[in-house]
């Protein structure tokens, strides 16, 4: 088999950085969650963590209403010459205060609930990918993930410094949460935005969201779980030679992956992770979309121009009370759903139709709909919360029964699934998942810091990064090379004739497959590589993933390109029998590959680090 010399395509987050120097020891480590709807941070130094690994330092400043909490909304607002003015609750009430104090909201840029742009992209993500902001204004996501980031980071510092401690930044490890289905492109802009912000890559570590949350909760005691299903038997969530499923429930998405506590506390998957849009703006969605439906598309649009901190208020107001949404089967009954009605809505709606919302609400619309308008709060039939609810549960039960079913998982005792995140929150969602799996005996566990676990997690990650053993690729990774032509599995187009013979060229030969478990640092198989002909004296050797299992060429859908590095050839000698191949090998660790070729005739060894997030 020949390696493959034409380079089909480039892409602009290749690198050849080496493997982080900050040391395996960091002096301190410091993990930013960025969240579909909030964002936070955390640290801890290493003598925390050496003498009480759990003893990590959550920020608690950002100030809403007077109320300090663990994480702040994500959303930026820039000014007019592109630097950042505010972030998180400060950047929402900003950017509505505007107007008032004089300034042009249109010359400002405001962002929120964008973080899902990078999933929806199914992998389609390059330095060129933009996001939308308020008022259709468009920016390149990795700006806007960089001015997010870099806000953080320095507010951080800041933290430190105002409490009279240092920022030392060689010693400093930064850790990134990503959900773990987001392609490797998008995980790589995440890095790059980080860079960007001001973070020496070196010093930057990216984490998979479910997997911090795994490392957190196999560390904190029984008495600090919420668990309901085992029948008192669970003493320990994580105990070695334990299975744990991890549910991670945010505002976009929903990660699941499962993983085997080992002896000695490290980790390995045992399947694939997966997941869906499933999270918790998807209920948003849903209501927002049903009182836009009732209300009228030109009195909601009138509303949120002329009163949009009233309308950050009625978002805020239905986040917090969807949390206290009841299950379905409640034995008291399930509630109806009841959110205070902005005094500005009501008299824009009042106005357009002409009559007073009780008069209003006698219409068959809603009527049929049992809304109701009582104390200032319009209030609505369980039923309509619970159907929002309802969707993405089963979307979620569903993913989690053919988890189980999965070959890698079926058999396996699951001891117990953990569900995290803001969704995880919500007592009808755990509640839905509990009663899904009552009857194979699986307990559900939430950690009582649901909201923290993958932060705290992203800590103890960049304290020990090792911790992580083996992981179920997501991705088919291989090499592009050329052989000779077979008309009944390659493209026409890759043919070519060259010394009497047909060739084809941009063949994807398999290294790695998609759902195979590779240990992390080990070198996979070698396979053997040759010139085309006596002349060829070097070649590139390109490296590709693909999301198919078994691609045929280098160019089909789904495949992406990831690095190269070159190689020689010795010249053949007249008389002398010379083994001209190289065998190329590859290890994964963290988010970097590493290839490398090693020719049979001189020993030789050429080795790059490719990052893949």
């Amino acid at each position: 088999m020949a390696v493959s010399v034409s380079k089909t395509r480039t892409d602009s987050f290749e690198s050849s950085l080496s493997l982080n120097t900050v040391g395996s020891t960091p002096r301190l480590v410091i993990a930013i969650d960025f969240g579909t709807f909030a964002s936070g941070y955390a640290l801890q130094w290493r003598s925390d963590f050496d003498n009480d690994r759990l003893r990590i330092h959550t920020n608690t400043r950002w100030n809403n209403g007077g109320f300090c909490t663990y994480k702040t909304p994500t959303a930026l607002l820039l000014r007019p010459d592109g630097g950042v003015e505010e972030f998180g609750y400060k950047a929402e009430t900003r950017y509505y205060e505007l107007e008032d104090e004089g300034h042009n909201p249109d010359d400002w840029s405001f962002f929120r609930n964008f973080k899902m742009v990078l999933y929806r992209a199914d992998g389609n993500i390059d330095s060129e990918t933009f996001v939308e902001g308020a008022g259709g204004k468009h920016m390149k996501a990795i700006n806007v993930f960089g001015k997010c980031i870099e806000y953080m980071k320095d507010h951080a510092i800041s933290h430190l410094a105002e409490n009279g401690l240092p920022y030392p930044e060689m010693e400093t490890k930064w850790v990134l949460t990503v959900p773990a289905i987001w392609a490797d492109p998008a995980k790589s802009l995440m890095r790059k935005a980080a860079e960007l912000a001001g973070i020496r890559g070196e010093n930057l570590s990216i984490a998979l969201e479910p997997e911090c949350a795994a490392i957190y909760c196999s560390q904190i005691p029984a008495n600090q779980l919420e668990i309901e299903g085992d029948g008192g038997r669970l003493r320990h969530v994580a105990a070695p030679e334990s299975v744990v499923m991890v549910i991670d429930m945010g505002g976009g998405t929903v990660d699941i992956t499962t993983v085997r506590i080992n002896k000695d506390g490290t980790m390995d998957h045992v399947q694939i992770t997966g997941g869906g849009p499933w999270g918790g703006t998807r209920v948003d969605d849903k209501f927002f979309t049903l009182l836009r439906d009732l209300i009228g598309q030109k009195v909601m649009e009138e509303f949120c121009t002329k009163h949009p901190n009233d309308e950050y208020d009625l978002r805020m107001d239905f986040e917090a009370r969807k949390r206290e949404v009841k299950y379905k089967d409640d034995p008291k009954g399930m509630e109806r759903f009841r959110i205070r009605l902005p005094n500005s809505l009501k008299d824009i709606w009042e106005r357009h139709e002409g009559k007073k919302i009780g008069e209003i609400l006698k219409g068959e619309e809603f009527t049929n709909r049992s809304v109701r308008f009582m104390s200032g709060r319009l209030s609505f039939d369980p039923s309509i919360m619970a159907d929002f609810f309802e969707d993405s549960v089963t979307d979620i039960v569903n993913y989690i029964g053919t988890t189980l079913s999965d070959p890698n998982v079926e058999g396996l005792i699951i001891n117990a699934m953990i569900v995290v995140g803001g969704f995880a929150m919500s007592g009808y969602v755990i509640k839905g998942i509990r009663k899904a799996f009552e009857p194979r005996g699986i307990p559900v566990v939430r950690p009582q810091a649901t909201e923290l676990a993958v932060l705290n997690g992203a800590v103890l990650f960049g304290q020990n990064e090792d911790i992580m053993t083996s992981r179920i690729m997501q991705h088919t990774y291989g090499i592009a090379f050329t052989m000779e032509f077979d008309e009944t599995k390659h493209m026409e187009e890759t043919m070519y004739e060259e010394s009497g013979k047909k060739w084809a060229n941009n063949v994807f030969r398999k290294h790695v497959a998609r759902g195979q478990s590779v240990k992390l640092g080990e070198w996979i198989i070698d396979k053997e590589y040759y010139p085309v002909d006596d002349t060829q004296t070097s070649a590139t050797v390109y490296v590709y993933a693909s999301n198919q299992a078994d691609p045929i060429h280098t160019t089909e859908s789904g495949c992406r390109y990831i690095g190269n590095f070159d190689v020689d050839f010795p010249l053949p000698q007249p008389g002398v029998k010379t083994r001209r191949a190289i065998k190329v090998a590859m290890r994964f660790g963290g988010t970097e590959l590493e290839v490398k070729g090693v020719n049979e005739a001189t020993g030789k060894t050429y080795k790059k680090k490719l990052r893949l997030a």
